[in-house]
């Protein structure tokens, strides 16, 4: 008889109450028998006929025997030695054995780590990048005008431009659509009173570029504004609003993969418009929108530098000399974007 005698409670299946029980095993391989001595009778059940519940961490195995009835195991160690004595390996235990060896389970952390943040790095936004093309343009266009909604809310008042120069912007917006082919149609200008935000720019799904008058004001000419729709207008063309969510989602998911907290997922959805106006695209996607501006500018004889004559001044306005990260401490490094504007090129990948 293998693992001595093992304290549990046999429950009928019938009624709510317990009985004190003894178990053994003997035998061993498919001829085992789990022995089960309770008041009112002792009784034998082949091994492989009981459905042995899988141990997770200290809690009670439970068995289910043939009939309805169930035994919880109170001595979780002795009846792992009675298993091993009778040559039975339960579903768990291979899993146990590496948790109980130090090195494996360091080894299966970092390797977690690692694959984490492999993942969140390279394949998330690998899969983001395509996963962006099976998502309908009327999604694009909800969360890009909601966003717009919420924020008009919170942030935004309204344009305290003259209408004339209103229309002017909007006349120079169109003119750097136009160049983003029949989607460049769908493209509108929004201006708003940025308040606390002050000047700035960003473009929403649904193609929605947002410019605050603190920007438009801090523009020097037309040209330097140019810059910057082209450069937001990179950012619609190539989907980077969308394409950002869903790489915050599909990290989110991850996690709660990992780590087990489903409220990752709700509050990086529920932080879209704050993901979005904050437009901390990684530097791939900010030299994306570069390249796409270069272009632009270079098409219609607008010189790069204009744009990194403003970009330094904006930089300046948020308190961030070229080069010292803040504002734009998640985007391309500032002295290397003007620098790359003044002389014609795009800022270098790294």
């Amino acid at each position: 008889m293998a693992g001595g005698v093992i304290r549990a409670q046999l429950y009928d299946g019938r009624t709510s109450g317990s009985r004190e029980a003894h178990l053994s095993v003997a035998g061993t391989g498919e001829l085992a028998h789990l022995w089960v001595r309770a008041a009112g009778g002792d009784f034998s059940v082949p091994l492989p006929a009981v459905g042995i519940g899988e141990r997770v961490g200290e809690t009670n195995r439970l068995l289910q025997l043939p009939g309805g009835a169930s035994v919880e195991v109170l001595d979780n160690a002795q009846f792992d030695a009675a298993l091993a004595g009778a040559e039975v390996s339960t579903r768990e235990a291979p899993l146990r054995r590496l948790e109980s060896r130090w090195v494996y389970a360091l080894a299966a952390v970092l390797a977690t780590l690692v694959g984490t943040v492999g993942a969140i790095r390279y394949g998330i936004p690998a899969l983001a990048a395509r996963a962006v093309t099976y998502i309908p343009a009327d999604v694009d266009a909800y969360v890009g005008t909601d966003s717009l909604r919420m924020l008009d809310r919170s942030v935004f008042q309204p344009s305290k431009l003259p209408p004339q120069r209103q229309a002017q912007l909007r006349g120079v917006f169109a003119e750097v659509a136009a160049d983003a082919g029949a989607a460049g149609a769908r493209y509108r200008l929004e201006l708003r009173d940025g308040g606390s935000l002050g000047p700035n720019a960003f473009a929403l799904p649904a193609g929605i570029v947002v410019l605050t008058d603190q920007l438009a004001q801090l523009a020097h000419n037309d040209d330097e504004l140019r810059g910057v729709f082209a450069h937001e207008v990179g950012h619609l063309v190539n989907r980077h609003a969308m394409r950002m969510l869903v790489q915050d989602s599909g990290s989110a998911l991850l996690l709660v993969g990992v780590f087990g907290d489903a409220s990752a997922v709700s509050s990086t959805l529920a932080a879209a418009p704050t993901l979005l106006v904050n437009a901390a695209y990684s530097r791939d996607f900010e030299r994306e929108a570069d390249a796409f501006a270069f272009r632009w500018m270079r098409r219609h004889d607008v010189a790069p530098e204009h744009l990194g004559d403003l970009l330094e001044r904006l930089g300046a306005a948020h308190g961030t000399e070229a080069g010292s990260g803040g504002f734009l401490a998640s985007h391309p490094d500032l002295r290397e974007r003007v620098n790359a504007l003044r002389s014609g090129g795009a800022a270098p990948a790294r």
